[in-house]
C-alpha cells in the first residue's frame, strides 16, 4: 500500500498543478475575450492598435503546443491513477484496501471530469475569440 500511496501523491501533485494550469489558461482567456468585446465596439486608432496586441495574445494562448500539452499531462496523470488503482487491487486483504481504491476512483473522476469541463471551457472561449478578431 505505500507504493499506492506514493501513486496518489504524484497524481494529486501533478494533477493540482495542471489543474491550476488549466484554470489561469481559462481566466487569461475569458480576459482577453473580454478585451477583444470592449476594443470591438471602437473603430479609432488606439483601440485598432489594442486589436493588434489581442491577436498576439491570443496566438500565445491558443495554439497547437498549449493543447498537445494540455492534453499529455492529462493522459499522464490518468495513467499514474489508473496504474495505483492496478497495483492497489493486488491488495484486497487489506483493511485499508476499500478506502484507497474509493480516494483512487474519486479522485480519478473528479480530475478527469474537472480537466475536461476546464479545456473545453477554454476551447470553446478561444473559439469565440477567433471568431470575433476574424470579424474585425
Amino acid at each position: 500500500m505505500n507504493l499506492v500511496g506514493l501513486m496518489l501523491s504524484l497524481a494529486g501533485l501533478v494533477g493540482s498543478f495542471f489543474n491550476i494550469q488549466l484554470s489561469q489558461w481559462l481566466r487569461d482567456l475569458m480576459a482577453l475575450r473580454q478585451k477583444v468585446e470592449l476594443n470591438q465596439l471602437h473603430a479609432n486608432e488606439a483601440q485598432q492598435k489594442a486589436i493588434v496586441e489581442c491577436r498576439i495574445e491570443f496566438r500565445k494562448l491558443s495554439n497547437n503546443d498549449t493543447y498537445i500539452i494540455n492534453f499529455a499531462v492529462l493522459a499522464f496523470v490518468v495513467f499514474v491513477l489508473v496504474n495505483g488503482l492496478l497495483m492497489a487491487s493486488t491488495s484486497s486483504a487489506d483493511a485499508l484496501y476499500p478506502y484507497v481504491m474509493t480516494a483512487l476512483v474519486v479522485f480519478l473522476i473528479f480530475f478527469v471530469v474537472m480537466s475536461l469541463w476546464l479545456f473545453s471551457r477554454g476551447n470553446e472561449t478561444a473559439k469565440s475569440i477567433r471568431k470575433v478578431l476574424d470579424g474585425i
